[in-house]
């Protein structure tokens, strides 16, 4: 066997596994490893029924898209990936069948909420896409799933999408994620227990901090003077709970970010005036929603964009506070206060910036917890094999003068069984050897995620330039399919990477012992995109 790429590798090994009674699940598991390692990044927003995490991707992309409701409307896995045109105004149903269906947008409501119709319908759908132009999806694929912790048997696909003992199922319907957004309501301090029970039983398998973050979420609602500083403290109470579990946990708002980003200037236009117009009884109106839409023109102003009643009161709170008299300055206040702006910068900072470092990482771990131990079982088969056919052979040797037919079958018996022990054995001695290279794909990679966080962490150390010039030569390295695709990534002219050669050669044997491994990888990491372009 030829030295392969990942993928090929995967194929081929899928192949030899396939040929052996017993591997069957083992081919096919790596099969589905290997077409699941060339789709978009997948990023899995997940939490409890009820979180808002559908508000919450609406907001991320900046499109009223995914499925919302006041009921548990999020019943099946919604793949949300990049589309254009009439691609956009349908989404396609995987059948569990294997069919793939499209529909238009307004058939969406058959696969919302649980009536009887709803649910029978989504034991068949292995899951739905749906499509937006927004860039952030060029990329990334957003996966919203059904909430967990629902009294709908259904809704528990959740768990299956993130349970590691159902790895195989959740990669072979396409669903397995790269990155999570675990959304967590805020809850009072009695609840942290719970909500971290959930959080732990719901974690990815092989994740780490480097692929995790918590938003608290729906915070609109608390009824405090000033929900937005209570949230930042409960998130920052809650990041002490969960070190080492998530990298951050950050208040955002969905209704106030879609607001923001999908009101009509109207809706901000009218406000801004309701406000000034009626100032003096502006907080009595705000005591109830049915106080506020006594008065036409504020009613009207609720109709433009229709949202959750605690975040449009919030919104006129905080224009009212900051006095805000521009509509265009209460779009961006609106924006501000939302915190989605912190939250998408998050996300390309720690997870799209490192896309194919981390689903490197994941897809080789994924390999890893497959193929290891198949090895580990074959070379077990092999040896005990052996020591059968050299039984055989003894008892062949005693039984000679006894019985000539006996005599013969063990002789035949302990050819048959050294034969196949010796195949078992080169398959998984050409298989191991191969798989070794990959392993330290495996471990260069690992170093590219902490080289990748020491450089967002340590100022001092790395010039501001050369910063985004060293993440994103790491992460095109670690791309499975994009060694050879040089015209991605902002990748330096030869004769600047020359320079940074010497500049951190020279850094490596200055630095302190604790700094020397990421210095190493750097010029590790400098020397082979160096080599690629100069064969390129």
């Amino acid at each position: 066997m030829a030295a392969l790429g990942l993928n090929d590798f995967l194929k081929e090994a899928s192949e030899e596994f396939s040929h052996y009674e017993g591997y069957r699940h083992v081919s096919a598991n790596l099969l589905q490893i290997a077409e699941s390692a060339i789709q978009p990044f997948n990023l899995a927003v997940v939490g409890r029924m009820k979180a808002g995490k559908s508000t919450l991707i609406n907001a991320l992309i900046g499109r009223p898209l995914a499925i919302c409701g006041v009921e548990e409307a999020t019943a099946t896995l919604n793949r949300i990936c990049f589309g254009e045109g009439a691609q956009t105004q349908q989404f396609v149903v995987q059948w569990r069948d294997g069919r793939a269906e499209p529909f238009p947008l307004a058939d969406l409501q058959k696969w919302t909420g649980k009536s009887p119709e709803v649910l029978e319908r989504t034991k068949e759908t292995s899951f739905l896409r749906l499509f937006s132009d927004s860039p952030k999806l060029f990329e990334t694929q957003i996966v919203d799933t059904p909430g967990t912790g629902s009294a709908v048997e259904e809704h528990e696909i959740t768990r299956e999408f993130l349970n590691p003992e159902t790895i195989a199922e959740s990669i072979a319907e396409g669903g397995k994620a790269d990155a999570i957004v675990y959304v967590v309501p805020p809850v009072g301090r009695e609840s942290d227990e719970e909500t971290l029970k959930i959080f732990s039983s719901g974690r990815l398998p092989n994740s780490d901090p480097y692929n995790s973050v918590a938003v608290l979420h729906k915070w609109d609602a608390l009824k405090v003077d000033n929900p937005k500083l209570r949230a930042s403290e409960k998130s920052a109470r809650l990041l002490g709970d969960l070190r080492g579990m998530v990298a951050d946990v950050l208040p955002v708002s969905g209704p106030l970010a879609l607001a923001a980003q999908c009101a009509p200037n109207q809706f901000f236009e009218d406000l801004v005036s309701v406000i000034c117009d009626q100032s003096q009884n502006i907080e009595e109106a705000l005591e109830k929603d049915d106080w506020w839409s006594e008065n036409p023109a504020r009613q009207s102003v609720r109709q433009l964009h229709p949202m959750p009643w605690a975040s449009f009161r919030l919104l006129v709170r905080i224009l009212i506070r900051d006095a805000v008299v521009d509509s265009e300055q209460a779009r961006l206040t609106c924006l501000e206060e939302s915190g989605i702006r912190a939250f998408e910068e998050f996300l390309q900072t720690k997870f799209f910036s490192k896309a194919s470092i981390i689903k490197q990482c994941q897809t080789l771990q994924r390999v890893a917890s497959v193929i290891e131990p198949a090895l580990r079982r074959l070379n077990e088969e092999a040896n005990s094999g052996f020591r059968d056919a050299e039984s055989a052979d003894r008892a062949a040797k005693i039984i000679k003068e006894h019985d000539a037919g006996l005599h013969q079958w063990l002789l035949n018996t302990g050819t048959k069984r050294r034969a196949k022990s010796s195949r078992l054995q080169n398959t998984a001695v050409e298989l191991d050897r191969q798989w070794q290279k990959h392993r330290e794909e495996l471990e260069l990679s690992q170093m590219d995620l902490q080289v990748c966080q020491k450089v967002d962490e340590s100022s001092e150390l790395f010039a501001s330039n050369d910063k985004e010039t060293i993440k994103a030569i790491c992460n095109h390295l670690a791309g499975v399919q994009r060694r050879s695709d040089l015209g991605r990534g902002k990748i330096p002219k030869i004769s600047e990477i020359d320079g940074l050669i010497n500049n951190y050669r020279a850094m490596e044997n200055l630095c302190r012992n604790r700094e020397k491994p990421f210095f190493e990888h750097i010029v590790k990491r400098l020397e082979e995109i160096h080599r690629n372009l100069s064969q390129a």
